[in-house]
């Protein structure tokens, strides 16, 4: 039995992780895949205090490295289901079961897609949310980038180092993201931006994107299509709780608890204000803090 389990280990759930070691908790961390999270898929981090121009996989090797460092337990295993019985919580695992009397759920989120008929069979086949992942793939090709948010931009502007011609698809007049990405992008020879089309087909060729038809009837001869339209809560594990709202995210108080005692949640996977690295961090303090109080 395990004073607490983490379920996640992107920034929010390993620092939660190093602030209940520190706080001599007995404590572990579940992840199914990489450490890190989404960071692994961010080719550059300039908004963190202290890290100048990170790429994302390095940060996500630094915060390992601490949790390896302070000998913080962790397995990889995908957690499919989160029990309630009274005071003990249940953590089912593809691999077994594991009991906390309390929890901390830090899944994050995964990306959005188009919906079109043909996009999930294409997936790792020409379309991709990931330009740090699958970039070379696509060297000297010309590819189109789904989004107006910083996650497009950002992406965009690495992919045009790699690329021979990088479409920008924004179906609005404007972008989202921050000023300093937009002048960049503009002044990127070889990124192209179109305003306010969608993507209405993707043509295929072997199983692998040739081409994709624009709704306004134009064609681009992209192998490649880069989705950043946004992302939903990883929240499938506790859809029986009933602890989240219409969205997906779930709903914690001041303490990042949800209305299930001794079951919190931080990061991006719950619903707040600003979701940033530096924020998701914090989350993990407030949550740890609150569980050691009543712990001791």
């Amino acid at each position: 039995m395990y004073d607490l389990i983490i379920i996640g280990m992107g920034i929010g759930g390993i620092t939660a992780g190093i602030y209940a070691k520190r706080g001599n908790l007995n404590v572990l961390l579940l992840d199914k895949g990489m450490p890190g999270g989404m960071l692994n898929n961010i080719e550059k981090i300039s908004n963190y205090p202290g890290l100048i121009d990170i790429k994302g996989s390095d940060f996500a090797d630094l915060l390992f490295k601490q949790v390896k460092e302070l000998q913080i337990p962790y397995k990889f295993e995908e957690v499919i289901e989160l029990k309630v019985e009274d005071e003990i919580k249940k953590v089912i695992t593809k691999n077994g079961e594991y009991q906390a009397n309390n929890i901390i759920i830090a899944t994050g989120t995964k990306p959005k897609y188009l919906g079109l008929d043909n996009e999930k069979d294409l997936l790792g086949r020409g379309i991709s949310t990931c330009a740090t992942c699958d970039g070379n793939f696509y060297k000297d090709c010309d590819v189109a980038v789904v989004g107006s948010g910083n996650s497009a931009l950002q992406e965009s502007l690495y992919l045009a180092n790699i690329c021979r011609k990088v479409f920008i698809l924004n179906r609005k007049t404007g972008f989202k993201g921050e000023d300093i990405l937009i002048d960049k992008v503009k002044n990127t020879p070889n990124i192209e931006i179109i305003y306010g089309v969608s993507i209405s087909k993707y043509n295929e060729v072997g199983g692998k994107i040739e081409s994709i038809v624009l709704d306004n009837d134009t064609i681009l001869n992209v192998k490649g299509v880069f989705i950043y339209i946004g992302y939903r809560p990883n929240t499938d594990l506790v859809k029986d709780l009933n602890i989240t709202n219409l969205q997906g995210n779930i709903i914690v108080d001041e303490n990042f608890e949800t209305k299930i005692e001794g079951v919190y949640a931080i990061g991006d996977v719950i619903k707040k204000d600003i979701y940033q690295l530096v924020t998701a961090a914090s989350d993990g303090i407030h949550a740890v803090s609150n569980i050691s109080k009543i712990i001791n």
